[in-house]
């Protein structure tokens, strides 16, 4: 059975401001609520940034994280490569939509494999 780490997390935004729209997090005023984030990862997806764009629109994914996503950010790495950086509510629920996203790579195509990194979250502090 997977623990469940409770942490902290810190805001300075408000809806109201209008500065930050993910719904996991846009209803905490300057406060240390605690929050029930247990797992990050990074993910080499060995794609470009084209590629990653075709690969939301197969996954139908909008605005908003999947369920269990808290956040979302893709980087473009030196080598031109989206790198992905993802906060969950829970590693499996971050594996189940792994489990997604390897289906829709093998369908179109992208036979590099993904190299994942998965990290226990201690703290988040945000603007």
């Amino acid at each position: 059975m997977a623990a469940t780490r409770r942490m902290r997390q810190y805001s300075a935004m408000t809806p109201e401001r209008g500065e930050f729209d993910a719904p996991h997090w846009s209803n905490l005023e300057a406060s240390s609520e605690e929050v029930g984030v247990a797992s990050a990862r990074f993910v080499k997806t060995g794609i470009t940034a084209d590629e990653y764009d075709q690969m939301r629109e197969k996954l139908g994914v909008g605005d908003a994280p999947p369920a269990g996503g808290v956040f979302h950010a893709a980087a473009v790495g030196e080598d031109g490569k989206i790198r992905v950086f993802e906060v969950w509510d829970s590693r499996e629920q971050a594996e189940a939509w792994g489990e997604k996203v390897t289906a829709v790579r093998t369908e179109g195509g992208f036979s590099e494999p993904l190299s994942i990194e998965y990290l226990d979250v201690h703290n988040v502090v945000q603007r």
